[in-house]
């Protein structure tokens, strides 16, 4: 298959042709974050809510950081493909409690 670009050169997706110019494109990696990541967050096996990353600067180490602002560091945390799993041993009841507060304010 023979097509012109419209400056001057044809052919079948060598140089000068549309193809390549389509490969240019998809090439580019664009830095903005298009869609919204979600994880459901655990705390000792049990949900406790869902974490959104509506921007490109939230993280889920924000959580993290609440609960460390809120006094509650006896704790660990690991990312399981989309969930956020929350570890700790005698304050579970603080975290789930500080972190029903957090969905809510988020």
């Amino acid at each position: 298959m023979t097509f012109n670009n419209g400056a001057g050169n044809s052919g079948s997706g060598g140089p000068g042709g549309f193809l390549p110019f389509i490969q240019g494109v998809s090439n580019n990696v664009n830095p903005l974050k298009l869609n919204e990541d979600s994880y459901d967050v655990f705390v000792n096996n049990d949900f406790v809510g869902q974490k959104s990353l509506k921007n490109q600067g939230e993280q889920l180490s924000d959580i993290d950081d609440f609960l460390k602002h809120q006094g509650i560091n006896d704790f660990s945390s690991s990312l399981n493909g989309d969930q956020y799993r929350i570890e700790t041993e005698g304050q579970a009841d603080g975290i789930t409690n500080a972190l029903e507060v957090y969905f809510n304010n988020r």
